[in-house]
């Protein structure tokens, strides 16, 4: 009785299974011979990917709903006269259509996301077999613009590089952020610290300095101080995300967080840092003689300095003076200093492919690297350490980790997440920094950065020049790297602006990068609201006559004189110097800068600061 009723169980469950794969024989058989048509997604509206703004609202990348254009080639009676007439209106070649049209299938692809014309044209023909499924297509209304931050998606709308990519999950709305995201039609809109216009600008600006220059590529760092919110982040060459598949990897690749390189003199700016630290009332003198002799090695300076001062130093990219200066430095010191403004690490921001640049553990330092890397050689760094290192000093010695993101926000509705800066803290005195940014002060005002400076604003920096290493060791001959790193404006800085132009030809940081900075600066300055600190004058300002003493070598006092008097003194001096004034403010004199005594040399810039007296 127990095995009859066994026997009837295994029976019922065999005819079950014999049962259930007849039917999906019979309904795979109906699905490959049915002239019927079922295209994924038919069934309800497709989840829109999300927008990517930047921080005023601009659109940088957005889907839009679009017409593909399918075919089921068995119901097409004439394969190449409809090859023929839909090659012209699709820009397919004939060839690969009537290949298409003549596939023994129910289903091909014949363009996707065709814009609305084109759709039109297609559906006038009234050929029997093509059909229209409507899909998303991610579009870049500002073409090439941020292109290297934003990078792309695919045919199926997935992100495949950039931000697209790393904030795949949130644009797609596969990872849900609030709990009242049952009814998402969109993916979440992602917002950037990127302003627009400073983005235009500093690509712009990037742009004209690789062409004129012949380099081999380039980029742009605008950041804010303060915050360490990224306005800009340009690259060039770059391309049009639109038509991504027209471009190699080079041009799609995001130069300015993936590629590391030495950063030359403009590190001095950080082992000086180092040097103030230990030493904060650093006084001495040193002897440049043109090079300088250290670790059985010879280190050329770019030119015969004499006895230089700390600011000297800076201001003329002195060599010889900070590798002398840097023998009271242990190596275990500059090696803790580095690591504490973020090199040989990610800084930490939102943005994809970040490289951590090279820093070598202490125990791999020779006793040369602690000189090398004051000059900065034996150390690759990225433009956005660097940028962030800058931006750090300007921040009276605050470091702020560099930022991308401002918010997430629901489609049509409010942020679901904020961003808010961060920071690692205090990495150099207030006291050092105030005396770092006066050494810039001289380096654009007299030293190797003059072409820096831009009217109606004191901006402060850094050249940099350095030559670029070869694989099998020692460098490679008349190929470098030129930077310049500034901060603007100099009494409270609220920007930090990094040039780096890769491999220009026979120039360097101050020729061609400074330019791009002095571009950049004086269209985003004024455009951010950006106002000159002006000195503060107490009491009464007095009036002095209209002729001062000028003994041909020194800045003479022009204090107290009104705007016509001191051209009239200025004038005068111009028939020896080459002085450039620029006045700020109404009424008489107050301060001047440089100051009355300096050392007047070669072309200069003299700012002068005017009030009204009563």
């Amino acid at each position: 009785m127990h095995r009859d009723r066994v026997k009837l169980r295994v029976y019922i469950t065999g005819l079950v299974i014999f049962g259930a794969a007849a039917y999906f024989i019979i309904t795979v058989s109906r699905l490959h011979f049915s002239d019927r048509i079922i295209v994924n997604g038919d069934r309800g509206p497709a989840l829109r990917r999300g927008f990517i703004l930047d921080r005023n609202g601009c659109y940088l990348a957005m889907s839009i709903e679009r017409d593909s254009l399918f075919a089921n080639p068995r119901k097409v009676k004439d394969p190449g006269a409809a090859a023929a007439a839909l090659s012209p209106i699709l820009g397919i070649s004939k060839d690969i259509l009537e290949e298409r049209l003549r596939r023994e299938k129910h289903f091909v692809w014949l363009k996707r996301t065709i814009d609305d014309t084109t759709a039109a044209r297609v559906k006038k023909l009234n050929i029997e077999g093509l059909s229209f499924k409507k899909e998303m297509q991610r579009v870049y209304p500002a073409g090439s613009l941020a292109a290297n931050l934003l990078g792309f998606t695919g045919v199926e709308g997935r992100g495949l590089e950039g931000m697209e990519y790393k904030f795949d999950d949130l644009l797609s709305g596969d990872r849900v952020l609030d709990a009242s995201a049952g009814d998402l039609r969109a993916g979440y809109n992602i917002v950037l610290t990127l302003d627009r216009f400073a983005q235009h600008q500093a690509e712009t600006g990037i742009e004209e300095a690789v062409k004129s220059t012949g380099a081999k590529q380039g980029a742009v760092i605008v950041m804010e101080v303060k915050t360490g919110r990224i306005l800009a982040i340009g690259k060039y060459p770059s391309f049009d995300p639109n038509f991504y598949y027209l471009y190699g990897a080079e041009q799609r690749r995001n130069y300015t967080v993936t590629d590391s390189f030495e950063p030359g003199s403009t590190l001095k700016i950080i082992a000086m840092g180092l040097l103030l630290e230990l030493f904060p009332n650093l006084n001495r003198t040193y002897l440049c003689r043109g090079s300088v002799e250290v670790a059985d090695t010879t280190i050329n300076c770019i030119a015969t300095h004499g006895t230089v001062t700390p600011e000297d130093i800076i201001r003329h990219s002195c060599n010889a003076g900070i590798i002398q200066a840097m023998r009271a430095a242990t190596k275990k010191q500059y090696h803790d200093f580095l690591k504490r403004f973020g090199f040989g690490a990610r800084t930490g921001s939102e943005i994809p492919g970040e490289s951590e640049g090279i820093l070598r553990p202490l125990n791999q330092w020779s006793g040369l690297s602690k000189y090398s890397m004051a000059i900065g050689q034996e150390i690759s760094v990225t433009s956005l350490q660097l940028a962030a290192a800058f931006s750090a000093i300007g921040n009276r010695g605050i470091y702020m980790v560099p930022g991308i993101l401002e918010a997430v926000e629901r489609d049509g509705g409010p942020a679901v997440q904020s961003f808010f800066p961060r920071s690692r803290g205090r990495v150099i005195s207030q006291a050092t920094s105030e005396r770092l940014l006066k050494m810039m002060k001289l380096a654009v005002e007299t030293g190797t950065g003059k072409r820096a400076a831009i009217a109606y604003y004191i901006v402060i920096g850094k050249t940099g020049t350095a030559q670029k290493s070869s694989p099998t060791g020692g460098y490679l001959p008349g190929r470098e790297t030129a930077i310049f790193a500034g901060l603007a404006p100099y009494n409270d800085p609220e920007i930090c602006i990094l040039v780096v132009i890769d491999e220009p030809r026979g120039t360097s940081g101050g020729a061609a990068a400074a330019p791009v900075f002095a571009r950049v600066a004086s269209r985003i300055l004024p455009f951010l609201g950006t106002r000159e600190k002006y000195p503060v004058t107490r009491g009464e300002i007095k009036k002095r006559t209209t002729s001062v003493r000028f003994d041909g070598v020194t800045m003479p006092d022009l204090r107290g004189l009104s705007m016509a008097e001191s051209l009239t003194n200025i004038w005068a001096m111009r028939k020896k110097f080459p002085v450039t004034p620029s006045f700020h403010g109404s009424g008489r004199i107050f301060h001047q800068e440089p100051p009355a005594g300096t050392k007047l040399v070669g072309s200069m810039r003299l700012k002068l600061y005017l009030k009204e007296t009563k």
